[in-house]
């Protein structure tokens, strides 16, 4: 009986049947999205090349035992038809798990990504984490360059929003974005490196980001630019440490500070029918660069350098705002969700049509700031004792 039992329970062990062994795959490291002809969209991947993957120096970009990855592209109806004819293109199953950036071109947000957007979180195999951008020109071109540096361009791309000195949304933010009342995103925008005198090929550089696209339900309605982007970030929280350069005095001398920590609390009042928004600021950060001839080891200096860095953040984030409102009259600030969780009831009245109220918003901006150290030397750097105030 026993015996029975044993040989029974064998029929209910899984075997390896229907495994896919690594030889069978071809590692998609990443996609770009392109508008093709007649209102197709282009499909281009960047798969990675096993036989040339290799540890060392020598082996790096373009170098050792030759390019690490390749890009394949195919046209179709739609994601599905377009991949079914880039599977027969290659020789491997195609596999998205390792597939870390996905581009968008900026003709094709323009029309709106929603539709390709469902294909990306519907699909098992796309990673959550995977980091979402528009390009500027076609998105096909950041795929086909050779970094010097990192293995392929989709690495530097990520290691750069991995940085997290600028504007990095994933996937899985983007939908919650969209899933919003204010159904507002702002995604990267990827710009190519111009390349080196020294490069052998014009193809040797990296894709790089700057500003940013905001994209309304999913489809590109303008453009920030990277200084009022860094105004819509600090208010996000997003930025942990960043460096900041600006004027103290009227000569128009510098001083650059970093790292910089800003902590920022967003306040809404509604008093009858007029909605307004505190938004208190905390910075503070370090000396690393002087230019002018200030000693901020005195007590009265170090007050106007504080109220020029104070004067540079609440420049930064009113000027965001206001072109967010006036401009655009786009909700990228999420106002939204400090009124809904203060507010609920006025919120109901108002989120049919929170594109017009928004700019209708007094926003009022505090900001205090704080400069811990000097750096290493007290008084400027090359000047005598009689030229330091």
């Amino acid at each position: 009986m026993i015996l029975t039992i044993l040989l029974g329970t064998l029929l209910l062990l899984s075997g390896c049947w229907d495994r896919t062994e690594l030889n069978d795959l071809a590692l998609v490291s990443a996609t770009s999205f392109d508008k093709g002809e007649n209102n197709k969209i282009l499909i281009t991947v960047q798969v990675i090349i096993p036989q040339n993957q290799g540890g060392g120096q020598q082996n790096i970009g373009s170098g050792g035992s030759g390019p690490k990855a390749t890009t394949r592209t195919a046209e179709g109806s739609n994601i599905a038809d377009a991949l079914s004819k880039l599977q027969r293109k290659m020789p491997r199953k195609l596999f998205w798990g390792q597939c870390k950036i996905f581009i968008f071109s900026e003709e094709l947000a323009k029309m709106g990504i929603r539709e390709e957007f469902d294909f990306l979180i519907r699909h098992p195999q796309p990673r959550e984490r995977a980091y979402m951008m528009i390009s500027k020109g076609k998105s096909a071109e950041a795929l086909e360059l050779i970094p010097p540096i990192e293995r392929t361009s989709s690495e530097a791309l990520r290691e750069i929003s991995n940085l997290h000195n600028g504007l990095h949304i994933t996937v899985e933010q983007m939908s919650i974005d969209l899933k919003g009342d204010s159904g507002v995103t702002l995604l990267p925008l990827v710009y190519i490196l111009p390349p080196s005198k020294l490069a052998d090929k014009p193809t040797q550089t990296i894709p790089y980001m700057k500003g940013a696209a905001v994209l309304k339900k999913g489809k590109l309605i303008g453009v920030l630019p990277e200084k009022l982007l860094r105004g819509i970030l600090l208010m996000a929280n997003e930025v942990g440490e960043y460096s900041v350069t600006f004027n103290v005095g009227d000569e128009q001398k510098q001083v650059s500070l970093k790292p910089v920590k800003t902590k920022v609390r967003m306040i809404p009042h509604i008093e009858g029918n007029i909605w307004s928004m505190t938004v208190k600021v905390k910075s503070e950060g370090s000396i690393i660069q002087n230019n002018t001839n200030m000693d901020p080891m005195k007590p009265e200096q170090l007050e106007k350098m504080k109220e020029a860095f104070r004067e540079d953040i609440k420049d930064r984030i009113e000027s965001a705002l206001f072109y967010m409102q006036k401009n655009l009259k786009t909700d990228a600030a999420h106002f939204s969700r400090e009124y809904q969780k203060k507010y609920p009831k006025q919120w109901e009245q108002v989120k049919d049509h929170w594109d017009e109220q928004f700019p209708k918003v007094h926003v009022s901006v505090d900001v205090k700031t704080d400069i811990k150290k000097p750096g290493l030397i007290n008084a400027p750097g090359g000047m005598s004792l009689e030229e330091v105030e």
